[in-house]
């Protein structure tokens, strides 16, 4: 058998951009919820209005990684946003007590 490069199929690439839809199937929560969380995650319009969103795969790894140091989604969404702020994704090495400091200071009100 040779090999004939022109019948060789490309595999399908990697997306880098998800939906809201496919947040909620992956973190099994409602559409709404995962529209709530999206709001911290990073996002990519599509519109001229940015009424139509992507969020970036790498920020919901971010988030899943953090619910499984066991935070809550509320405390995740908090962390997240802090570094939403600041221009970027947290850390891989991030420790879970520099995370549950950064929720404590985000939960208080002055």
């Amino acid at each position: 058998m040779t090999y004939d490069p022109n019948e060789w199929d490309a595999p399908d690439p990697l997306k880098l951009l998800v939906s809201a839809k496919r947040v909620a199937a992956e973190l099994d929560v409602p559409i709404w919820k995962a529209n709530e969380i999206c709001w911290c995650l990073d996002r990519r319009f599509y519109s001229a209005g940015q009424s139509h969103y992507r969020v970036t795969v790498a920020s919901l790894n971010a988030f899943k990684e953090l619910l499984d140091m066991g935070m809550s989604i509320g405390a995740a969404r908090a962390v997240m946003w802090q570094y939403k702020q600041e221009g970027g994704l947290p850390p891989s090495d991030l420790e879970k007590e520099t995370a549950d400091r950064i929720y404590w200071r985000s939960s208080r009100r002055w």
